[in-house]
């Protein structure tokens, strides 16, 4: 009996801490964690979503990398970056899935040898607001229908693909294949593999 209460005690606590963190901080136990600062901005259902020039266009990972991060990141979209749809055509080298369910796509620019990540948000986290919200889904169906399952780890891949994304300002730099300025792609919506996962 006081084994079981023990247990309960225990239970309670860890259950009071986890939902006593702030929004969007780190809990190492995977498990459906939407939500954080920048949320809705990542899932296209911020109220400056309708800023977003939604016909892509074409630039080069080097290109953004170039790019001058604002001086402050905020929730709303600030800067033309973050209102554009951006199209590359990249190398995804890896990727992975990150607890809340969301796909994380490590891209790799050959010419220029420069790492950059884009991602493809989770159903479960995406508010039925969300614009562009189908286009997101079929983006993400087109990576899963036909590479390898994801998994927590990350997964060597080397496919080459077509996408396009809206820009996205993050202030965490330290994820694998981050660029230094913060700049990702994020949601994608619209995702084409041209070689591998196979196609040849």
């Amino acid at each position: 009996m006081r084994f079981v209460l023990a247990a309960a005690a225990v239970l309670a606590a860890f259950t009071a801490a986890v939902f006593a963190m702030p929004a969007g901080a780190h809990v190492a136990t995977p498990g459906p964690q939407c939500g954080g600062t920048l949320w809705k901005e990542m899932t296209l259902s911020d109220t400056t979503n309708k800023t977003v020039v939604w016909s892509p266009t074409a630039t080069t990972i080097p290109d953004i990398a170039k790019l001058s991060a604002p001086a402050k990141i905020a929730a709303t979209r600030t800067t033309s970056f973050q209102k554009h749809v951006w199209k590359v055509h990249s190398v995804i080298e890896r990727y992975r899935q990150a607890s809340n369910g969301e796909l994380v796509l490590e891209l790799f620019d050959v010419p220029s040898s420069t790492y950059m990540n884009a991602y493809l948000p989770a159903s479960q986290c995406l508010p039925t607001k969300a614009r562009g919200r189908s286009q997101m889904l079929g983006a993400r169906n087109a990576f899963v229908s036909g590479c390898p399952a994801p998994t927590n780890d990350w997964q060597m891949l080397g496919a080459t693909a077509d996408m396009a994304g809206v820009g996205f300002w993050n202030p965490v730099k330290t994820t694998m294949g981050a660029l230094k300025n913060g700049a990702e792609l994020r949601p994608l919506v619209s995702l084409n593999i041209t070689q591998g996962c196979g196609k040849f």
